[in-house]
């Protein structure tokens, strides 16, 4: 019996765990969102592009602090080199002409060092300086860029879902209506009232919706695992989606666009920053004519015996040296390489220049196409939803007909064929409505 009951428990506690995890795949479209902010790797490797940048800052910085090494020496040198040298300045009675060999120093010798050395003046050190905090600021642009671009393929996503989900719903009612008026057509046909080819032609249009249906549910499936995967989500979990395509809103304002300034677009700051590090890297090359200046310190301490037991040993004398400068390097003549170097950066900025003029005027005309774009498909969807009104009443009329023995079934079926097709291209027509009105609010820098 406890046995049963801890069974029990066991399978309570595995049910709520499975509520709970199909409870957080339930998701709105700003949910959705803020799930894509968090997981999405594009957007990961952005933030983590940004890590990378303040890490180069201080790095950079280092160059400019003091640079203090320490060194621990031992050597033994098992043959010491002989040096020749006249022989009459150890021996008064030998020739002229002779000559004898000495060793100088003793077979171990050991050291220990410090040595400092702090720049005083470095022009490329200052610029460099400048240059990695300018790309940390724009390394932060390239994270809204990336920010921007995933909501946009997060938001696209999510009501491609949508409007596939009501495809399905528009299919499901198809067939309900399709169904009814199959059972009254073989009703119809059993009294006599209708032919056999009229149920066969029912029959087979219901056929063709079901098979249609099946494949919209792919489509669906196929969609999510596009919306997961802009949201960093594991496509073989499950993701149900809550908000509707009723409180979508096509609303813009006139003034909004008119007085937009297209400077404001992340595009355009991304771009100032590239020329702006240009610049700094002309200045980089002009700042290498400067002489550098350091400065420079040591000290150090040395023993040597020739027994190795004997080398630190408490009778062991050390010999200390100590070194302090100033190193002022010049640079004379470098074969004109920096003049040519300036030249080519000169050229690089001309190019970020022409860009510069390119993307800003792009970006207009891209605002100017999104709003045009979104008042088109607007009128489109008018036009498709009066269609789609127009056909399902058409469809509603010949059926009615159909029942009451005035209209014939070919009529009823063509009518199916139109509405359906209606149906279609109103869906078409809204979903292109929607992406107009997001590239819209993508040119007006709203999805921040």
């Amino acid at each position: 019996m406890n046995q049963l009951i801890r069974r029990l428990n066991y399978l309570a506690v595995f049910m709520l765990v499975a509520f709970a995890t199909k409870a957080q795949n339930t998701f709105s479209l700003q949910e959705a969102i803020n799930y894509a902010l968090a997981h999405n790797e594009s957007l990961k490797n952005a933030i983590v592009a940004t890590k990378d940048a303040d890490a180069q800052v201080y790095e950079t910085r280092a160059d400019g602090l003091p640079q203090i090494n320490a060194n621990f020496g031992y050597t033994n040198n098992t043959k010491l080199q002989q040096s020749i040298v006249r022989a009459d300045i150890f021996d008064p009675t030998a020739g002229p002409d002779d000559i004898t060999t000495v060793a100088f120093g003793v077979q171990h010798q050991s050291n220990f060092n410090i040595t400092a050395t702090q720049m005083i003046w470095d022009g490329s050190f200052f610029i460099g300086l400048k240059a990695a905090k300018m790309l940390r600021e724009k390394v932060i642009v390239d994270e809204e860029k990336a920010k921007v671009d995933v909501v946009e393929q997060v938001t696209k996503a999510y009501y491609l879902v949508l409007v596939n989900q009501i495809r399905t719903e528009l299919i499901d009612t198809n067939i309900s209506t399709l169904e009814s008026t199959l059972k009254d057509t073989r009703e119809l046909y059993e009294n006599g009232f209708a032919e056999k080819i009229d149920v066969t032609r029912l029959q087979v249009q219901l056929n063709n919706l079901k098979t249609e249906r099946q494949g919209v549910d792919q489509v669906i499936t196929s969609s999510k695992n596009l919306l997961k995967l802009s949201m960093g989500m594991l496509v073989t979990e499950s993701l149900e989606l809550t908000d509707e395509l009723k409180g979508f809103d096509f609303d813009y304002s006139l003034s909004e666009i008119d007085a937009f300034n297209i400077q404001e677009r992340v595009e355009v700051r991304q771009l100032d920053y590239l020329k702006n590090l240009a610049e700094l890297d002309i200045k980089n090359v002009y700042s290498q004519y400067i002489p550098k200046v350091s400065l420079s310190a040591g000290w150090g301490r040395n023993t040597g015996n020739d027994s190795f037991g004997n080398l630190w040993n408490s009778n062991r004398r050390w010999f200390t040296s100590s070194s302090i400068g100033i190193n002022v390097s010049i640079p004379v003549f470098d074969g004109l390489r920096k003049k040519y170097s300036v030249a080519r950066k000169k050229y690089q900025l001309e190019t970020l220049n022409n860009q510069y003029s390119l993307l800003t005027n792009d970006l207009r005309q891209q605002l100017l196409n999104a709003k045009d774009a979104l008042d088109i498909n607007l009128q489109k969807l008018k036009v498709q939803e009066e269609n789609m009104d127009l056909a399902r009443e058409v469809t509603d009329i010949t059926r009615e007909k159909y029942k009451e023995g005035v209209g014939a079934n070919l009529e009823v079926i063509n009518a199916e064929k139109d509405y359906k097709a209606a149906e279609i291209n109103y869906l078409s027509a809204l979903y292109e409505a929607i992406i107009a009105k997001i590239d819209l609010d993508k040119a007006l820098g709203k999805l921040n």
